[in-house]
């Protein structure tokens, strides 16, 4: 019932925020091509969300497995534990990034999504035209002009694998421990992911590439097969390894949703 309630607020905020941009049939008038783009091979950002609070950063981040980088991250998350939330983000995310280990979670996605996106646009496609660019580049500017990859075609196609999150897996049955034991309880977690779909059009009279599109779709940690308690994942590479394999389908399966809706519509 939870599950089927986070959905619905899920379709309700797709709709939403589809509402004041033109459908695609609209928007695709003249296209004939498309330059397609991965931003990364690896998620942007790496962020905790409800894992616990703050009790395992204060009472064993000091004791994080030298598997996991060794001394300098065990004292940057215990530091963290004695600081606020604004300071821990840094140790969060390295941690994050040691525990994603190169995990093809991106070029996954990717290679499932990247074929539906171009189909939504009438545009053909094949696994040879993906250009992949890396974090760091200049992308647009200020008017959300495209200003990368010195595209030649109609379109431009980007596909950005924005977040990457170690969350709590929300049920009834953790809801009822935590009031119990005033959230203290170990949190069960798992991977929740965040990626965004954005279309870039040419302007013939002045050649600019002109954002006219952005679709964002999230894998929500409710739906993952798999999860772990906080303090397991953290100290080993194989569960969080698991977690970013049961990531994968869940976020699929929502940007096929997306895509799917805004095909029809």
């Amino acid at each position: 019932m939870v599950r089927t309630a986070l959905a619905a607020v899920a379709a309700l905020l797709l709709l939403y925020g589809c509402a004041g941009t033109p459908p695609v049939s609209e928007l695709r008038a003249g296209v004939r091509n498309a330059t397609f783009i991965q931003y990364g091979t690896e998620p942007l950002n790496y962020t905790f969300g409800v894992v616990d609070t703050g009790s395992f950063w204060a009472q064993y981040g000091g004791g994080v497995s030298g598997n996991l980088g060794g001394s300098v991250l065990a004292e940057s998350a215990a530091a963290s534990g004695r600081s606020d939330a604004a300071q821990k983000a840094p140790a969060a995310a390295e941690v994050m990034k040691k525990l994603y280990a190169n995990h093809p979670m991106v070029n996954e996605v990717s290679r499932s999504v990247m074929p539906q996106l171009a189909r939504l646009w009438g545009v053909p496609y094949a696994p040879r035209d993906l250009r992949i660019m890396q974090p760091g580049v200049p992308f647009e500017d200020a008017q959300h002009n495209l200003i990368a990859g010195s595209p030649t075609t109609d379109l431009v196609l980007v596909f950005a694998f924005d977040a990457l999150t170690l969350t709590e897996k929300f049920s009834v049955g953790g809801a009822f421990a935590a009031g119990f034991t005033l959230g203290t309880n170990t949190k069960k977690v798992a991977a929740q992911t965040t990626v965004t779909m954005r279309a870039y059009k040419r302007d013939p009279a002045s050649g600019q590439y002109k954002k006219i599109w952005t679709a964002l779709c999230q894998g929500p940690a409710t739906s993952s097969k798999i999860e772990y308690p906080f303090p397991e994942v953290i100290e080993s590479r194989d569960k969080a390894r698991q977690l970013w394999d049961a990531a994968v389908p869940v976020t699929i399966e929502s940007c096929s949703k997306t895509l799917a809706y805004m095909e029809k519509s």
